[in-house]
């Protein structure tokens, strides 16, 4: 039976890419690796590793090639039930060789994301969830993360561009579209360029912008029930310009050092000054999920789509709703809504999700008779 476990996974993962190799650190469920490094030495610039869904939590692993590393989900929903669950992951460059620019990650939970050696740029990163921090900006000689393109994810803790001013450089040409940023630990931090897109997220509790400049941030909704969307009276946006932004609480911003403190719109009057610019945004209004109880907190039984009557349908700049079902990268559905499952989807390959084998002895040349259910998680 283990034989044949290792031969299904092969059969639905083999084709996405070139070359795929498989990793289990489960040893009732063995694949051709042990281990992530093992794996990537054996590995290729495009080849793709797979990692299965474990009961045990993989080391942190060093991405130091151009690959796609696929995991099983970081909350699956199948008869196998387990994440792909790695403890921290770094994208590695060096002079030389070693470069993990141009790679892709999907479907995995994990701890933080951070960069070693020179920066990596041209990330893709989509269905994950990252319970701590993401760095886009290793500082010198590392530079600032270029060309990345984050969808789909979770985020339970902040994003870091590398900006500290609005004259320091910070992360560029980066997408970061249909997030959840589950709490008030989930903030975008030092930002600075207006290649930087924030377009179509969710962002749950207060002070969820902080030390951001000329970014542009369209079509997301705030919710919190107390406190302010700009974070703290010095270090909130200056030069953003918001477009179609919905807020469920009427204060944006504090009032001792913002003018008008109730609009994204607005000025910043501390030292240095500057505006905030844009047009089409909703504040005081409450988005009218579908099925939603917390403003605070990002909960996976709930429901986040827009009922007809919300002040957010179909009022996004693309003319589709505000929030993570609207836009070019709608949130997909990892199973029924209210089960838990809705916005965990699964990577966008063909995965075995339920397994039946009939027959559990089979006498020599016998027929072992397997019931396979499989997805294609598009």
């Amino acid at each position: 039976m283990k034989y044949l476990l290792f031969s299904l996974a092969m059969i639905f993962t083999a084709g996405a890419h070139a070359t795929v190799r498989t990793v289990s650190n489960n040893p009732t469920r063995p694949a051709q690796f042990t281990t992530f490094a093992a794996a990537q030495t054996a590995s290729v610039n495009g080849d793709t590793i797979y990692m299965y869904g474990s009961p045990f939590q993989y080391p942190a692993i060093t991405i130091s090639k151009r690959l796609v590393v696929i995991g099983a989900g970081h909350n699956p929903n199948n008869q196998f039930g387990q994440p792909t669950n790695i403890i921290n992951i770094d994208l590695f460059r060096d002079s030389g060789s070693s470069n993990a620019s141009g790679s892709v990650i999907t479907g995995v939970l994990t701890g933080r994301l951070d960069i070693v050696g020179l920066m990596s740029n041209n990330i893709r990163i989509f269905r994950c969830r990252f319970t701590q921090y993401l760095n886009l900006a290793g500082g010198s000689p590392t530079g600032y993360a270029d060309g990345w393109v984050l969808y789909n994810n979770i985020f339970d803790s902040y994003l870091y561009g590398g900006a500290g001013s609005r004259t320091s450089l910070s992360t560029t040409n980066l997408v970061l579209a249909n997030n959840i940023f589950s709490n008030a630990n989930a903030y975008l931090y030092g930002f600075n360029s207006n290649t930087i897109i924030v377009d179509h997220n969710l962002f749950f509790g207060a002070n969820n912008l902080f030390q951001t400049f000329n970014i542009i941030i369209t079509n997301n909704i705030f919710t919190r029930t107390s406190g302010t969307l700009f974070y703290g009276s010095t270090s909130g946006p200056v030069l953003c310009t918001f477009n179609n932004n919905l807020s469920n609480q009427t204060t944006i911003a504090d009032p001792s050092t913002y003018t008008p403190a109730t609009n994204f719109v607005n000025t910043y009057t501390g030292t240095g000054g500057g505006s905030n610019f844009g047009a089409g945004n909703v504040v005081g209004q409450d988005p009218l999920y579908a099925s939603v109880s917390n403003f605070n907190n990002y909960v996976a039984a709930s429901n986040y789509r827009l009922q007809a009557s919300s002040p957010g349908k179909n009022a996004g700049t693309d003319g589709t709703d505000l929030g993570i079902y609207g836009g070019s990268y709608p949130f997909p559905s990892g199973g029924a809504v209210g089960s838990g499952f809705d916005t965990s989807p699964m990577p966008p390959i063909p995965q075995v999700t339920e397994l039946n084998i009939q027959n559990a002895t089979v006498p020599v040349n016998g027929t072992l008779n397997v019931n396979v259910k499989a997805t294609i998680n598009n």
